[in-house]
Formats: C-alpha cells, structure tokens, sequence
C-alpha cells in the first residue's frame, strides 16, 4: 500500500510541475526585461514614459488576458487554456526578439502579457484542484516557486548575454520553456473538478482515481458532487453578500499584494542597484542575481512551511518584515546613498530583505488564498477576476515607478509602497482566513451557511 501511495504522489508532483511551467515562462518573461531594457534603451532612444509602457506593456497584456479570459476558463477547460498559453509564449518570445522598433517590441510584450494573464490563474487553478487538501498550499506554491526560477534564469540569461549587449539573445531564451509546456501539456488530465462541473461525471471520476486511488477518489467525488448539488439547490435562496464577501477578498488580498512594490523591484532592480552605487551595469545586474537566488531560496522555504504553519502566520510574519526593509530603503534614500557605502549596504541589505519575506508571504498567497475562496461555479471567474486586479497593481507600479523615481526620488518612491504595505497588513489580519489543511468543498459549505470570510477555514 505504501508504495502506490509514493507513486500516486509523484503523479502529483509531475503533474502539478507541468502546470507550474506557465509560473516559469511568467517569471522568465518578467524578469527578462529588468536587465533588457539598460541595453534597449542603446537600440531605441527612450523617455521615461516609454520605458514605462514597454516595462508595463507585460502586465497590461496580462490584466487584459485576465478580464476577458476567466469566463473561458470555466468554459474552455484549465488544461486548453495551458496550452494557448505556451503557444502565445512562444510567438511573443520571437517577436520580441525580432522587434525593429520600440512599437513593435512594445506590441509583443503585451502579446506576451496575455499568454502570462492566461497561465497565471490557469495554473495554480489547476493544481489547487487536483491537490489533496494536506498538501494543497505546497503544491500551489510550486506555481511560484516556477516564477522565482524563472526571474533567476531570466537573470542570469540578462547576465550572460549582457557582456556583448544582446538584448535580443534574451527574449530567444524564452522559447525553450515555452515549447516543453507545449508539448508535456498535451499530456495533462483535465480538472476533475472542471469534468464535473461540465457533467463529465465518468471522465472526472478517472482522473481522480488516477491521481488519488480508488479509495481517495470515492470521496473526493461525493464531496464534490455534494457540493455541486447544493450550488444548485440555493440558485435561489443565496444572496449575492455570501459571495460579493469572497470576490473582494480575492480583489483586495490580489491588489495589496502586488501593491507593496515588489514588481518595481523585481523589474527595476539593476536600476535602483546603479542609483545606490552599484554604477556599472553589470555589477548591477550580477547584485540583481543576488535578489533572484534569495526569492528562489525564500519561496522553497515557505512550500516547506505553508501546509505545516498555515496561511496566516506567514502572510503577517511576511508583510510585517516587508514594512521594515521599506522603512530601512526611506532612511537609505534619505541620505546620499549614491557617495555613502554604508547607506549603499544598508539599502541593499533592504532590498534582500524585501525580497525574502515577500517569497514567503505575498508571494505565493497572491495566487494560493484566490485559488481556494470561490465556489466551483464561478472559481475560473472569481479567480481570472482576482489575477486581473492583481496586473491592474502591477501595472500601475511598472508604469508610474520610474517616473516618480525621476521626478521625486527614492524617498517618494519608497515611502508610498511602506503606507500600502501597512494598509495591507491591517486588512490581512482582519479578513484573511486560515485554510490549511481544508478541502475547497469545505471552504464553500462555510460560505454557504454566512462565515465571514476571516473564518472560511473552519471545519
């Protein structure tokens, strides 16, 4: 028994890092550009505002994807949806990479954007539906873990190439990952939970046997029927304050998450590394892997903690060590960083900081608590409505961080994500439920019978 139990669970494993390959095609094609665009900006003369539009053009095109695909996705199916995302990936890729002019560079990256506004909620959708509940944060996270790696491979790719000025070397690398999605996703099961909904009872009932056994799968798939059923009965008794409560919950938590400025990191890094010293741009770069490997290292960390500790410890422990590095970074920029090695050190120090408590808090519950709040129903929505807020805040901070860092500094810059981040902590601790260790079924019933949404995780 013990060993189709160990077999079972590797199928989980396989299947849910193939999901995860959209995490590393979306970190790629995130991180490529922090260090692309100190050497595009030589190709194509570049204002402020439009390194803003291509650094944004991204999470434009993702916010986009998400406010118009999440419907498809309860209708299409997680697993089709997988795979029009690697095929995006891969034509956005090249023409980034043949782009003879800004305009043109600018028009794949939104291309881009929308295969990473599909992958995003496709992915860790997915795998929260063939996870079992016990091990549903960590697998989930996986899809984060993918994204680290893939900005630390963007990084080193930026690195490596950076030392003949090859931009465009770059955007080609993001083709491989592309191309392995595309072909192992053929090989994906569909959402049990997805064949269900869309009554395919037989089908979803394989699946679940596939991937749990036939003991497991019995009563996954009576608790999922149950749960159907009872969506159906009360068509006409719930009342839309049950579920408005769980859709601002997925909004908010996706906002404040991305809000607290890790994307004007993780897109501007080598640029804030020049402004505090780090002058050549491949010193810059090589302090950037730095970040990379610390968000890698950090996100491991919390799929090791996420099911053993929960939701909620990390999530505040997280944000709490976010508030200190942004108050570290405002005393920083406060002085003359650039001529002080010490105020240099101490906002790098900031920065790694920043960086490891959002891999193991914001960084992975952006995409794991919306995976597990909405009913089955409407979860492709709720979630594509959720991952669209998300690149809404995404947006904003590409597009505006350079210019307020031009116009008024790093003290500005840094001293609006540190007023968010608190916000953030504040609403996090009033409204986010602890939901470890809780099937998705359960989660529903709780919305059903009116608890409020800091207490859905009850059993």
């Amino acid at each position: 028994m013990q060993k189709s139990t160990t077999k079972l669970s590797g199928l989980l494993l396989a299947l849910s890092l193939v999901a995860a390959l959209a995490g590393l095609l979306f970190g790629f094609d995130v991180g490529v550009i922090s260090s692309a665009q100190i050497f595009i900006k030589q190709s194509f003369v570049l204002t402020a505002t439009e390194q803003g539009v291509m650094v944004s053009g991204v999470p434009l095109g993702a916010l986009i994807a998400s406010v118009i695909c999440g419907k498809f996705n309860d209708l299409l199916g997680r697993r089709n949806n997988l795979l029009f995302t690697a095929a995006l990936f891969l034509i956005g890729s090249l023409g980034c990479a043949l782009a003879n002019n800004i305009d043109v560079l600018i028009l794949f990256r939104l291309l881009i954007g929308v295969a990473i506004g599909v992958g995003s909620f496709s992915a860790p959708l997915y795998i929260a539906e063939i996870s079992p509940e016990k091990h549903r944060g960590g697998l989930v996270t996986l899809n984060q873990l993918a994204i680290v790696s893939g900005i630390l491979i963007a990084y080193l790719v930026d690195y490596y190439f950076a030392q003949t000025d090859n931009w465009r070397a770059m955007f080609v690398c993001g083709v491989i990952p592309a191309l392995l999605l595309f072909v192992l996703a053929w090989f994906l099961p569909e959402s049990p939970r997805w064949l269900m909904v869309r009554k395919k009872f037989t089908a979803a009932k394989k699946v679940l046997c596939r991937i749990h056994g036939a003991e497991k799968a019995d009563n996954e798939f009576l608790q999922i029927q149950n749960v159907i059923k009872q969506e159906q009965a009360s068509q006409h008794t719930r009342t839309p304050k049950n579920f408005s409560k769980v859709f601002w919950l997925g909004v908010l938590v996706s906002i404040l998450t991305q809000a607290v400025g890790i994307n004007a990191i993780i897109y501007y890094a080598p640029i804030i590394f020049q402004l505090t010293g780090f002058s050549q741009a491949l010193t810059a770069i090589l302090a950037t892997i730095g970040v990379g490997v610390v968000n890698v290292v950090f996100t491991i960390i919390a799929i090791r903690l996420l099911d053993k500790f929960g939701r909620r410890p990390l999530l505040l422990t997280g944000v709490a060590g976010i508030i200190f590095s942004l108050i570290l970074l405002v005393i920083s920029f406060s002085g003359n960083v650039h001529s002080h090695v010490a105020l240099a050190w101490l906002s790098f120090f900031a920065i790694i900081l920043f960086v490891a408590c959002q891999a193991f808090s914001t960084g992975p519950m952006c995409w794991l608590i919306p995976s597990e709040i909405f009913p089955i129903n409407v979860r492709g929505f709720g979630m594509g409505l959720s991952v669209a807020c998300n690149w809404g805040a995404n947006v904003v901070v590409a597009f505006f961080f350079p210019i307020v860092l031009a116009h008024w500094g790093g003290v500005s810059s840094f001293a609006i994500f540190l007023a968010i981040a608190v916000i953030a902590w504040i609403y996090f601790y009033k409204f986010v439920p602890e939901t470890k260790g809780v099937t998705l079924e359960k989660i529903e019933e709780n919305l059903y019978v009116g608890k409020t949404t800091r207490y859905l995780g009850r059993s």
